[in-house]
């Protein structure tokens, strides 16, 4: 659209809404029963008001942009066929400069925010704007509490709230209409935030062949809550336009699809509110640990998904199913999350000296020297692990079940994976020993048996990351509120624009 068409779009539209605006509410009523080709005189309650407000509306708009179709301009870029299921029938005959007035008063109609040169530039660009570079968008029952999105290290955390985020979608989130696993279910049933990030050359991997990218900043959310967070459905947005490329069928990400990150329909789990102010806490806990996870060689973030992978299966599926943190309905064994959780420590400690022999007391002695704070803590973190290996090794062998602190090992290990990303990262820069392929392990042998190696390779690093923001453990977040809840996409009635 050149410039002079802009401009009279934009005069066109503030002409439309002087008029709207200096009608008094019986003027309304009055042209509203000319239009209907009625005299019959109503009570209007709140719904026949806002159908009258809404017929005037669309009737100045008419006359200020006649719906006859017409050609493009030369330049003019027609995307409309490529948009979602438009709500109001015949769009396709009306101009370009009637639809887009449309959308731009849908726009003015949705929030305080825009100004009209701004809605009208949003609606042109919506409509047959060249195509701007493509984000991706992951559902996750996270939201913030009417924070501006955070940075958590290459990837945006942000609540799906259409009159205040410039980068959502004027068609709302994607979805068809009774699917309760589609994004706009997600968004307006359960209150589901975003992940989101500009698509890069390496897309999120669909299967088990491909590098895991997924995988961190989950985990990084996943360690820095008390609370799951799970993930849904992904799909491409070009920011403050339109919804690019759903997925057919919505298929997940396989680390997403094989922790059983979906909820089942009938589900009625709402998403978790990240409180004013904790937001910032919790997005500098992620950017400190995705930083150094960055720096992980490629064996070592294996070793890292491979923990990830238990750690977070265990978390989904037995602790915090219902926001309390109970076990109750969990739809895994306790002693099978005790076998799970104990191999995630498994896949970070073992090797070193000795090879796999006495595996069990290695992972407690080493878990003990890279997470303790004291050494009463250090005793406390040993006997915790080495009770959830009894209760492992009851569960494999079939004997009687063995009493294990569920919650207390989960935090371990929670700790572990924190405190493991640091090492492994700040062990890339040494050599010998304490270097190359099993330095960690051989570092924490080692540091049992000298204070100043502890305090200047374990405890110093470990203090570096803590002051760059990454103080494990932050406090759970609350519930979210049903009273805070916004719809996803624009209104689809007309507001007062009074």
């Amino acid at each position: 659209m050149t410039t002079v068409a802009r401009q009279s779009l934009q005069e066109g539209l503030e002409r439309a809404l002087r008029r709207f605006r200096s009608m008094t509410p019986q003027d309304i009523k009055r042209l509203s029963c000319q239009l209907a080709g009625t005299t019959r005189a109503r009570r209007f309650n709140a719904l026949t008001e806002a159908l009258a407000r809404g017929r005037v509306l669309d009737h100045l708009l008419e006359t200020e942009f006649p719906d006859a179709a017409t050609a493009a301009e030369p330049g003019d870029e027609d995307r409309t066929p490529q948009q979602p299921h438009d709500p109001h029938p015949g769009t396709r005959s009306r101009s370009l400069t009637s639809q887009a007035a449309r959308t731009a008063l849908t726009i003015l109609a949705s929030s305080g925010r825009f100004s009209i040169a701004e809605a009208v530039e949003r609606a042109v660009g919506h409509l047959y704007g060249p195509p701007l570079p493509e984000w991706e968008y992951l559902c996750v029952n996270l939201t913030l509490d009417g924070a501006p999105p955070v940075d958590i290290g290459g990837w945006q955390l942000a609540s799906f709230a259409y009159a205040t985020d410039p980068q959502l979608p004027l068609t709302g989130a994607p979805g068809v209409p009774g699917d309760l696993l589609t994004p706009r279910a997600l968004h307006e049933m359960h209150g589901f935030g975003l992940l989101r990030r500009p698509l890069g050359s390496a897309p999120v991997p669909v299967d088990d062949d491909r590098p895991r990218e997924l995988v961190w900043p989950l985990l990084a959310l996943n360690l820095a809550l008390e609370v799951p967070v799970v993930a849904g459905p992904r799909y491409l947005v070009e920011p403050g336009r339109r919804v690019v490329g759903p997925h057919l069928g919505w298929p997940l990400p396989s680390e997403v699809s094989r922790w059983g990150y979906t909820f089942a329909p009938g589900h009625h789990q709402r998403a978790y509110m990240i409180s004013t102010g904790h937001d910032a806490d919790v997005a500098a806990f992620c950017r400190a640990f995705l930083t150094r996870t960055a720096g992980l060689d490629a064996r070592r973030q294996d070793q890292l998904a491979r923990a990830a992978d238990h750690f977070l299966f265990v978390k989904c599926h037995v602790l915090g199913d219902d926001g309390s943190g109970t076990t109750a309905g969990s739809s895994l064994h306790l002693s099978e999350a005790a076998f799970r959780l104990t191999a995630a420590m498994e896949s970070l400690l073992t090797g070193g000296d000795g090879g796999h022999a006495e595996v069990g007391r290695k992972v407690q002695q080493r878990a003990a020297m890279l997470v303790g704070t004291d050494d009463d803590d250090r005793l406390q973190v040993r006997n915790t692990v080495g009770a959830g290996y009894a209760a492992r090794s009851a569960y494999a062998h079939g004997a009687k079940d063995k009493e294990s602190d569920l919650h207390a090992l989960r935090s371990v290990v929670r700790r572990v994976l924190t405190h493991w990303v640091v090492q492994a990262a700040y062990c890339t820069r040494l050599s010998g020993r304490h270097g190359g392929r099993d330095g960690l392990v051989n570092l924490l042998d080692d540091a049992l048996l000298s204070r100043l190696l502890h305090q200047e390779h374990i405890i110093s690093p470990r203090d570096t990351f803590h002051a760059d923001g990454g103080t494990p453990p932050l406090p759970p977040v609350a519930l979210w509120d049903p009273s805070q809840f916004r719809l996803a996409g624009p209104s689809r009635s007309p507001l007062d624009l009074a």
